[in-house]
């Protein structure tokens, strides 16, 4: 019986999920903050732990930072309003396994849960005590799309794959860049070989060396056992390091040696280890910004920037998005014993103009919700969340006309505030969008939409 933690000050939630648990045969125990639910986790041993953002002594992120400094392998969920979903998807870059956003709809709480704890057993290894960290999300039965953009990406796979090059796949989180290294993969010679993948931004910083080359017994505190790293894992086969950019510095230097010179040494080991692998990046951020600042070396950089595909956007790749909101439904009514049949012409419309920030992750989640919620057979505007259905748009003083100016004067004041902070910090940063991305914490591909939208010429 998999033993699950929920942590949420909401009693009546907390309570609610709690029986609906245990009423499909898990374990659950209830934390009402982060405190305690850290103290809980720390003396039991729980299958998945799920986490409410917003907490009275605490916050989702820094639960799930204290959770991956002690535990890689168990599955953390992220309970969150819509509005946050932004924060959702960096929580996810962070370590976080999937997200779910209120009301909680109890089948589709219950899919997630099945669905993490199916793949946690399917990652483990038989006879040992460790567990691979968590991958990035596998976009499992992808669908292409016909989009010039998406064609030009998979000719360039194809011709790149029987190669022994390495690739550096640059794209937004969650536009399907483990997909691209997998399919690069299977179009190979190293296809029977291991394919192993791991998401750098989900390893704290003093476990980064022992995941990535491997330790021996004793060489730290807690090593109780001889480790291989994802290294030597994939050893005759391809390597996929995803969000490459969060490693640090001094684990640059060791991997920069490991891609070079083609050999490997375990923590606390002093015999170097041959590797034989084919090296697949991934990014979302622009890693010559990260040279300028001196948070990425350039001699890794063009190690790993053989050859660069760059994945577009849900938002930039024109009608698929109604080909992988097609899919998803398809998925949806399997999984929740529906027949919706798709969606209707003005929702059609609502998906081709939103900005889908959380790409094919949060593209899934809203079909699925509204797959569940849907009353007809189609999917209509009314089942779709707020921020979707109803984005907000900057209305500018000289449209205005006397009905709506009043109702528009503090939603105005709010953009104008946003806008003149994202203006101040952009100058405080010597014009140099990364870093003044980072001082505002949001990535910096939000960071230019939000330029766009409120037309900062800057």
């Amino acid at each position: 019986m998999a033993k699950i933690l929920i942590i949420d000050d909401d009693t009546f939630i907390s309570e609610i999920l709690r029986k609906h648990l245990v009423n499909h045969n898990y374990e659950a125990e209830v934390a009402l903050n982060g405190k305690k639910g850290i103290e809980l986790f720390n003396k039991a041993k729980f299958d998945l732990v799920v986490c409410d953002f917003r907490l009275p002594d605490s916050s989702g992120m820094e639960v799930l930072k204290q959770i991956r400094s002690s535990r890689q392998d168990v599955p953390v969920i992220i309970i969150t309003a819509y509005a946050d979903v932004r924060m959702a998807v960096k929580l996810m870059q962070m370590g976080a396994s999937d997200y779910i956003t209120k009301p909680i709809h109890q089948e589709e709480f219950i899919l997630l849960i099945n669905r993490l704890l199916h793949h946690q057993q399917s990652v483990q290894i038989p006879g040992r005590a460790e567990q691979q960290p968590q991958t990035s999300y596998q976009q499992v039965d992808f669908v292409t799309g016909k989009s010039e953009q998406i064609k030009h990406v998979l000719e360039l796979s194809r011709k790149v794959a029987p190669t022994n090059i390495s690739v550096l796949i640059k794209g937004e989180t969650g536009t399907g860049k483990e997909y691209i290294a997998r399919y690069i993969h299977e179009n190979s010679a190293r296809r029977k070989k291991p394919f192993v993948a791991i998401d750098c931004g989900a390893i704290p910083g003093d476990l980064a060396n022992s995941e990535l080359f491997g330790h021996i017994k004793g060489s730290f505190t807690g090593a109780i056992t001889d480790k291989e790293g994802v290294f030597q894992k994939a050893d005759g086969g391809t390597l996929f390091l995803d969000e490459i950019g969060n490693l640090s510095y001094e684990i640059q230097l060791k991997l920069l040696r490991a891609v070079q010179e083609r050999v490997v040494t375990r923590l606390g080991d002093t015999r170097a280890q041959k590797i034989d692998i084919r090296l697949i990046s991934a990014t979302n951020e622009d890693l010559g910004d990260g040279i300028k600042d001196r948070s990425f070396r350039e001699d890794l950089f063009h190690r790993i920037n053989e050859f660069s595909i760059d994945l577009p956007a849900i938002r930039d790749r024109g009608p698929d998005v109604i080909l992988f909101a097609e899919h998803f439904i398809k998925l949806a009514n399997e999984q929740l014993n529906r027949n919706i049949i798709g969606l209707s012409p003005e929702v059609e419309q609502i998906f081709m103009s939103y900005s889908w920030p959380g790409n094919l992750r949060e593209l899934n989640n809203v079909i699925k919700r509204a797959v569940l919620m849907s009353p007809g057979m189609r999917i209509e505007k009314e089942v779709l969340p707020q921020e979707i259905a109803f984005p907000p748009v900057p209305v500018h003083a000289n449209e205005q006309n006397s009905e709506t100016k009043s109702d528009s004067i503090l939603k105005n004041a709010m953009w104008d505030i946003e806008r003149q902070l994202i203006i101040k910090t952009i100058l405080d940063a010597g014009y140099n969008k990364s870093k003044a991305a980072r001082l505002l914490k949001i990535d910096r591909k939000t960071l230019y939409n939000k330029i766009k939208l409120y037309q900062i010429d800057i």
